[in-house]
């Protein structure tokens, strides 16, 4: 189907297909234009220099007590104004109030906690809907409360304090808004933006600092006063008319004759893209949402979806100098074009001195580096899943789930039950409805092992968070589910699809009927701007009550301002030297029991925490646990000493002979619980 620029601004402009609707998925649609701009305000391609977001720098940095750096930031969640189009402009939501936000950039090991703001209007200015938000940092390990669960809002004039861990391999992460139900429309008005963590390995053998660039890889549609247009099509997708990089329409960036290195993050809410080079040479992908590839991979194009993040490298070294190179979308199967969304930026070779310093200016790496998901095989997992990827009576759904359901269980229902450490295969079929699916997994790294039962492609050969479930594609994904017990998301990544309601959940070494200390949704709740969060109580787990696993407050010391632009390794602040913890005086623990299992004849494992009451504070308490399986007498199972965190943990293999079935914890600070034992 073909349709004329006229016909587009009879049928209403934005939103060109909407008006003939999305039932049934395309082949490929090809239109002159979307936006509904008069011809002076259309951006044209290659007339705007690329624009690389600021890096944000930290309010402070603090030493915890166990002695890692934690950097604290600041950032408001704002409406402003964007200059995208020529003579007009454009309302947006931003991180800081721009689009993209700014980036942030840490070293591993070097812990941050991020007061988001929300200052945003009650509602969206444009489309009506209530402006509560939650931020994900894609790509990070965190704690379930702080991973941006969607049903984990924050509204106006609130406060959530994120805190991430960094302790993962160096990889480009990004955060971006995840509120249920809304994220398509609130990411597409630009709360988006990019987040490196850093580390020696990469540090060493990659171009760093200005060589080092982010491209945030989004669409967009105008109206005709410069506007953002929205039509998500029957909640198939939106597929703009006009491709942005790093909020700026078709950019140029001037190079030196030298390798850089490009982060290209696809920011967009349904469009994919098939990224080359107008040369048609070959580019090196040294990196995948994960992290770095065990080694490098040399590709002429390649195919990314929705939240997928590539690291590539390009040697301008081999061009003359004058020559313009452009990055360019060759497109998938069921996207929508139009005149000029072939084209992404271009890179102008300049004379300018060729800077070689620092790793990476003249060399293309070859192997790279492990990684656990890249290390896993097939003979590790203990359990192979299956799930599907359809559309069922106008409903997205994931493995026959959608969020309503999770919901109405009262977060109790999941996809999937792995245990902590727990290595499995899950398989994800496309066979039906023909759309693409980029389907995100939170927490963990995986490796693709096959894509309809061959290998997979080269450029997805290292570790990832997100993959592209193609049209009648069957994929099997390795995994592990290590680092945090609690709820974790799956679903796609094309936005509309996330919102209308292909999203379910998993647990990791929980019961979610059981007390959760790490509740996605009431372990950490929101506070006042400006004000402190309050201390939560310990006495009722499992409610909004229950503590985060946070230390006692460590001395502030004032970040430095620096007028440089931080690289790999960043450039950390000085740190104060913590204070010791001191524990409450005189106070009974609270001991739960967050995992509870035994596998008979396998193993047994049982996890928890004991904290005092009315505080964050950990106790040392030894744990005792015993066998209360009615019928039977009480029998002990094993003694366990709480760590500095107030953690315990006690496996034992293979276990006791007879299968266990309830289980109580007493502590020698005198707390107790209770509850039943999982048996699969």
């Amino acid at each position: 189907m073909s349709v004329t620029r006229r016909q587009a601004l009879q049928i209403g402009g934005v939103g060109i297909i909407g008006a003939f609707g999305l039932a049934v998925p395309l082949t490929s649609v090809n239109a002159k234009s979307a936006s509904q701009l008069a011809s002076r305000n259309m951006p044209k391609p290659y007339q705007r220099a690329l624009p690389i977001p600021e890096v944000l720098k930290p309010k402070s940095t603090v030493v915890d007590p166990d002695g890692h750096k934690r950097h604290l930031y600041k950032i408001e969640q704002k409406a402003a104004l964007a200059n995208i189009v020529p003579g007009l402009s454009t309302p947006i939501l931003g991180y800081n109030g721009t689009f993209p936000g700014p980036t942030i950039k840490v070293n591993q090991g070097e812990r941050i906690t991020l007061e988001m703001d929300n200052v945003l209007p009650l509602f969206h200015p444009q489309w009506g809907y209530r402006l509560d938000t939650s931020t994900h940092l894609h790509g990070s390990a965190s704690l379930p409360q702080f991973d941006g669960y969607a049903n984990d809002l924050t509204g106006r004039d609130y406060c959530k304090d994120y805190e991430y861990p960094n302790f993962q391999p160096a990889r480009t992460l990004w955060y971006h808004d995840h509120a249920v139900h809304n994220t398509g429309q609130s990411v597409y008005s630009g709360l988006a933006a990019q987040y490196h963590l850093h580390d020696d390995v990469e540090g060493n053998i990659l171009p760093q600092g200005k060589f080092d660039v982010p491209l945030t890889v989004s669409d967009a549609m105008f109206a005709a006063n410069g506007s953002l247009g929205y039509n998500d099509n029957t909640h198939s997708g939106l597929w703009g008319d006009v491709i942005l990089v790093n909020g700026a329409p078709w950019p140029v960036m001037k190079v030196q004759r030298r390798v850089y290195r490009f982060r290209i993050l696809n920011a967009s809410i349904a469009r994919s893209y098939r990224f080359s080079l107008s040369t048609g040479d070959a580019m090196t992908i040294v990196a995948t949402d994960g992290g770095l590839m065990p080694a490098a991979q040399q590709v002429t194009s390649w195919r990314h979806g929705g939240a997928e993040r590539y690291e590539v490298l390009i040697d301008f070294s081999k061009y003359p100098v004058g020559k313009r190179v452009e990055l360019r979308n060759l497109s998938n199967k069921n996207n929508v074009d139009y005149d000029f969304t072939s084209k992404v930026m271009a890179f102008d070779v300049t004379d300018e001195p060729v800077d070689t310093s620092g790793p990476g200016a003249r060399v293309l790496p070859t192997l790279l580096a492990p990684s656990t998901a890249m290390s896993l095989k097939t003979s590790d997992s203990v359990k192979t899943r299956r799930m599907r990827v359809k559309r069922d009576n106008g409903m997205w759904t994931i493995g026959g789930m959608t969020w309503d359901e999770v919901v109405q269980s009262g977060y109790r229902k999941v996809l999937a039950d792995p245990d902590l450490d727990d290595v499995e295969i899950w398989e994800i079929e496309n066979s039906s409805g023909g759309w693409f699916h980029p389907v995100h997994i939170h927490l963990v790294d995986f490796q693709v092992v096959s894509r309809n039962g061959q290998a997979p492609f080269a450029h997805e050969r290292g570790p990832k968070d997100v993959v592209y479930v193609g049209e009648g594609e069957t994929v099997r994904l390795l995994m592990k589910f290590e680092h945090n017990r609690g709820r974790y998301m799956i679903h796609c990544h094309n936005l509309p699809h996330e919102d209308h309601d292909m999203m379910a959940q998993f647990s990791v070494g929980i019961d979610t009927n059981n007390a959760d200390p790490n509740h996605p949704v009431e372990a950490v709740r929101p506070h006042p701007i400006n004000q402190s969060a309050p201390a939560p109580s310990a006495a009722t787990p499992g409610t909004a009550g229950v503590p985060a696993p946070l230390t006692t407050q460590p001395t502030e010391v004032t970040a430095p301002v620096t007028t440089t632009p931080a690289t790999s390794p960043v450039a950390s602040p000085p740190a104060a030297v913590p204070s010791p913890a001191t524990a409450p005086v005189g106070q009974k623990d609270v001991v739960t029991i967050i995992a509870a299992r035994h596998r008979l004849t396998k193993d047994m494992a049982f996890a928890g925490t004991s904290k005092f009451t009315g505080s964050t504070a950990a106790t040392s308490a030894t744990v005792v646990l015993y066998d209360v399986t009615p019928g039977r007498a009480a029998t002990r199972l094993g003694t366990v000493k709480a760590n500095a965190l107030g953690a315990w943990t006690l496996t034992v293999k293979p276990g006791p002979t007879k299968q266990v079935t309830a289980v109580k914890a007493e502590s020698s600070v005198g707390g107790t619980a209770t509850t039943r034992v999982r048996t699969s």
